[in-house]
């Protein structure tokens, strides 16, 4: 990984790209990263390697209460995993967080080891709910807390 930054309308393919090979058919659709370019400029965040190409991406959201935000998605490709690309984009969203957000939620398969990452990064469990998505895809929703 060579740096993280706000993506680039240009690389909105490439996010796709990624979020469909991560997440199949439960992935987002190409116009929603199109919108959340958009919506969410300051909070859609990439990974990139030295020659610019994504290797990660995270999207953040404002939710209607003015103290938390939602890291709505967080993919890092195959190959880049365990390179520290996950870490990095967390930290990072965590770091440039507006002054009135205290608080940050996300979701996680219970089985997916990106959970024991959201651990290290001070986030806790807060409640479990079975069938989130929908039928047998149940999730933690975690929440961090601002020092």
């Amino acid at each position: 990984m060579q740096s993280i930054r706000p993506v680039l309308k240009s690389e909105l393919a490439a996010v796709f790209q990624l979020e469909q090979a991560i997440f199949g058919e439960h992935s987002y659709p190409d116009f929603f990263f199109r919108q959340g370019f958009d919506c969410w400029p300051e909070q859609f965040l990439v990974a990139v390697d030295k020659d610019n190409s994504v290797q990660g991406y995270l999207l953040c959201a404002q939710s209607g209460d003015p103290e938390c935000m939602w890291i709505l998605s967080v993919a890092v490709s195959e190959h880049s995993r365990g390179q520290g690309v996950g870490k990095g984009l967390i930290q990072q969203c965590l770091v440039q967080l507006p002054t009135p957000v205290r608080r940050v939620c996300l979701t996680v398969d219970p089985t997916n080891p990106a959970h024991g990452l959201y651990r290290h990064l001070g986030f806790v469990d807060s409640v479990f709910e079975a069938d989130y998505f929908g039928a047998g895809a149940d999730r933690v929703v975690m929440t961090y807390s601002k020092p």
